[in-house]
């Protein structure tokens, strides 16, 4: 292996380590998102934001399957 490609194989680890840190911060963010929802829900009494909260909560849901399914993908 010449010196090139050893230059090319750390700058695509660097990058796939990158990139697994931003995921692994997007998905933490999500999961505090996640909780503070949780909590606003518990508490809703009018229905029209129940309904919104369990809307964003779906979205929510949907947006950790991409992110876990990134995260495989790496």
């Amino acid at each position: 292996m010449n010196l090139l490609e050893k230059r090319e194989q750390k700058r695509l680890a660097l990058k796939r380590r990158e990139e697994r840190e931003k995921l692994r911060e997007d998905m933490e963010r999500l999961e505090e998102e996640i909780r503070r929802n949780e909590i606003l829900f518990n508490f809703a009494t009018d229905e029209y934001l129940i309904e919104s909260i369990i809307f964003e909560h779906n979205a929510q849901e949907a947006k950790m399957n991409y992110l876990l399914k990134q995260a495989r993908e790496i």
